[in-house]
């Protein structure tokens, strides 16, 4: 049994498609307002923060999958589903991105006696893998630099919308040459060639991600970026334009109550939108002496939202076949394979990509 947790939001019903195609198990969604159950989907109301109930509801499963987000911009740490996998010694994953939330569910898996796997997302969970498979052999790494291409025609729910403008002017500190600089979320505008049929896209550094500890620590990387925008530029320009009042006037203070207003723009834009979507991981450094930029980029050309959903798949399939068991906390980009991570895309009619240099793109 596959324990879902947010299972039908706009990632979590990604998933448990997914699920239901690569997989034989039984899945168990849990939501604070569940649909209908049917053939092997079970449905179960349940508040994510309730430790006690989803206990229960975990005993039994193989692996709780945790979706039910937003990660960012609360009080507290959505970290109930973490805390009933490790009260009942069950493997977790979720798909957080975020970069408090990653530094408290490590401390919390110190206990774990099962996987506990934080960050199974394109931020930081495709990026760690991504980079391990392009610079191996590498001398250095100085920058890292990944962007995504969402599409606009799937809606999506109140958490990404909530967690974006909570973001929006907001400052953090990031790595850049070296040195921790403050940035600012919906930042540093810059135009970026995506593999086709996404083309150029305008794509500003978004809000604080936990991508920004990850890869230092994983290749000491003296830049870490990581950027989005619609397909539509003058709507990244306006989002860019909020940024930058909040940032220099300090209105408004909390832009995420506006997130019903936005969404619903958002939803009205997007039925003149499309439906692909993409990811990009840009890794600069030095090899034999020499300067050396490789480009790793995935497309899907139908329901491109999905792809942030997929890598937490494929590491339900990993547990279920006996190859993610060790206990505690999992090293992201250790826990599989880069081959096995590109073959999962693939049989998922993901389009994987390469660049050398300032080369085209070119199939992988």
């Amino acid at each position: 049994m596959i324990v879902v947790v947010g299972g039908s939001g706009f990632y979590g019903r990604y998933l448990v498609e997914d699920l239901l195609h690569h997989t034989d198990a039984p899945v168990v969604v849990v939501a604070r307002r569940p649909g209908r159950s049917s053939g092997r989907v079970r449905t179960v109301a349940a508040d994510h923060q309730d430790v006690a109930a989803l206990t229960r509801l975990v005993a039994d499963a193989a692996i709780v999958v945790h979706c039910a987000g937003p990660f960012q911009a609360m009080p507290v740490h959505p970290l109930g589903p973490l805390r009933a996998a490790l009260s009942a010694g069950v493997p977790y994953v979720d798909i957080s991105e975020d970069r408090a939330f990653r530094h408290a569910a490590l401390k919390l898996a110190e206990r774990a006696t099962a996987p506990v796997l934080t960050g199974a997302s394109v931020v930081p969970g495709m990026q760690a893998l991504a980079v391990a498979d392009l610079t191996r052999g590498w001398d250095d790494v100085v920058a890292v630099r990944c962007a995504a291409a969402p599409d606009t025609r799937r809606h999506r729910g109140d958490a990404m919308f909530r967690a974006m403008l909570h973001g929006a002017g907001l400052g953090f500190v990031a790595p850049r040459d070296g040195a921790p600089t403050l940035v600012r979320g919906w930042s540093e505008p810059e135009w970026v060639r995506f593999p086709p049929p996404l083309g150029r896209r305008l794509v500003y550094q978004v809000y604080e991600m936990a991508d920004l500890d990850v890869l230092v620590e994983q290749c000491g990387a003296a830049t870490v970026s990581f950027k989005a925008g619609s397909e539509f530029a003058w709507l990244n320009r306006i989002l860019a334009a909020a940024a930058a009042a909040r940032a220099r006037f300090g209105r408004p203070r909390h832009p995420e109550r506006f997130t019903s207003l936005v969404r619903g723009f958002s939803w009205l834009v997007g039925r003149a939108g499309d439906e692909a979507g993409g990811f990009m991981v840009e890794v600069s450094g030095q090899l034999n002496g020499g300067r050396i930029t490789r480009a790793v980029g995935m497309t899907a050309t139908r329901t491109g939202g999905r792809i942030p959903a997929l890598l937490a798949a494929i590491a339900v399939e990993e547990v279920l076949a006996g190859r993610l068991t060790r206990p505690g906390a999992t090293p992201l980009s250790g826990w599989l394979p880069a081959e096995r991570m590109w073959a999962g895309l693939r049989a998922r009619d993901v389009t994987l990509w390469q660049r050398d240099d300032a080369g085209p793109w070119r199939l992988r």
